[in-house]
């Protein structure tokens, strides 16, 4: 995301170059080749509130992004239940509408601009988490990834901090972590470009490549652009306006993309890495105290309620309803259901259900009706499920099942 990159100025401008009745503040970051989407537009030159490159339109179009952003905090705040790419995914837009709005921020209380300063380093690193929960699955983040982010949430926060004192001589621990902070950020924008084509397979759905490229389009462009465009303001100062406005304009592109994809995931989860599958032959652990009345509950909710037939279900909002933590009830599936994840599970009863109705002599419901009826919010993932499943569309099956043939019978997809 372009907005994430940091710019560090290799020296800070001593106060001498501007009045004292002058407001100015530090650019946030300078990064060698990259110009992030919050430094300012000449070098290491400092921003002053008010400087014409934030007037006009491209102040409008940087409102816009902070409006956007917020609005992208709100919509994913007011979800009931949440994935952890949105929960993440609204910390970066809260991130980014406070880093955003640094510029504005000269006149400001030294607090509040601290406070700018901590909230908004959660920008190319959290970013970087919310690509690995996308394109890896729930399970994409894990404890040592969010204190690799929040590490560079530090070194961020320590910068910017710094940064407002810029009349100060560097120190070597600054310069050190000025160097650090270099070679993490630019490292985590590598990361999250790359995240998509990690475990690439031929066997995934066209829609699952045509998301992965157009994250790759759309996140390398914008990081493209507003670097190009940075280094041309770097050398033509008239050009600091479009810089501030392409800036602008590529975080909410992003923003905006990212709403879309993780709606996609909503319906379409995201394939294992074939590293990552267990194999179909792993042994079910032991069943612990308390599991047996879990299996009975599971199965009545699944088997007699036909919870699966609901499409937005979640293992979250499944596990108040059985009274026990979501880890435990994701803990349950896997290791003594043998299912590889919660939506596996679903998508069982889901399939046979489908195949009942599909097999039914006086059928004359359509597969979109099929689809619905099964728990599936769109006929993609149901044909994609169901060719998984049972090896054939379900027109296929339909036809073959009103013939006769032993082979539609259902059959359970193994665990891997």
């Amino acid at each position: 995301m372009p907005v994430l990159a940091p710019r560090i100025p290799p020296f800070r401008e001593s106060a001498s170059r501007f009045g004292p009745s002058e407001t100015v503040v530090q650019a946030q970051f300078n990064c060698g080749w990259w110009r992030s989407i919050l430094d300012c537009p000449i070098s290491s030159r400092r921003w002053r509130l008010g400087d014409a490159s934030m007037d006009g339109w491209p102040g409008m179009m940087t409102a816009l992004a902070v409006t956007i952003a917020l609005l992208s905090l709100l919509a994913l705040i007011r979800q009931k239940t949440k994935r952890n790419s949105e929960v993440l995914f609204a910390v970066v837009s809260g991130s980014l509408a406070l880093s955003l709005m640094s510029p504005w921020m000269g006149n400001a209380p030294e607090w509040m601009k601290w406070a700018i300063a901590v909230g908004g380093s959660a920008t190319c690193n959290g970013f970087w988490l919310v690509s690995r929960a996308l394109f890896r699955g729930e399970q994409g983040v894990r404890l040592q990834h969010v204190l690799l982010a929040a590490g560079v949430a530090i070194l961020i926060a320590i910068h910017r901090g710094t940064a407002m004192h810029g009349d100060v001589s560097p120190s070597v621990l600054t310069v050190a972590i000025d160097a650090l902070l270099v070679l993490t950020s630019t490292s985590l924008l590598a990361m999250s470009f790359i995240e998509p084509l990690l475990g690439w397979s031929s066997k995934w759905s066209p829609d699952e490549r045509r998301l992965r490229l157009l994250f790759m389009a759309v996140y390398g462009g914008s990081v493209l652009s507003t670097s190009l465009l940075g280094e041309l303001a770097h050398a033509f100062p008239a050009m600091a306006p479009w810089r501030a406005g392409a800036v602008a304009l590529c975080a909410s592109v992003m923003i905006v993309f990212t709403h879309l994809a993780i709606r996609h995931r909503r319906q379409n989860p995201a394939p294992f890495d074939s590293s990552e599958r267990r194999d179909s032959t792993r042994q079910v652990a032991a069943p612990c105290e308390g599991d047996t009345q879990l299996a009975a509950q599971l199965r009545h909710h699944l088997e007699v309620l036909q919870v699966y037939r609901e499409p937005e279900l979640r293992v979250a909002e499944l596990a108040a309803r059985l009274e026990v933590p979501e880890y435990r009830l994701s803990k349950f599936i896997t290791r003594q259901q043998g299912k590889r994840n919660f939506n596996q599970l679903l998508n069982q009863y889901r399939i046979a259900h489908a195949c009942k109705l599909l097999a039914m002599p006086s059928g004359t419901e359509s597969i979109l009706r099929v689809s619905s009826e099964s728990g599936f919010a769109s006929l993609g993932p149901f044909n994609r499920a169901f060719k998984s499943i049972m090896g054939c569309t379900p027109s296929e099956y339909r036809a073959a099942s009103l013939k006769g043939a032993p082979e539609t019978e259902y059959r359970e997809l193994p665990a891997s």
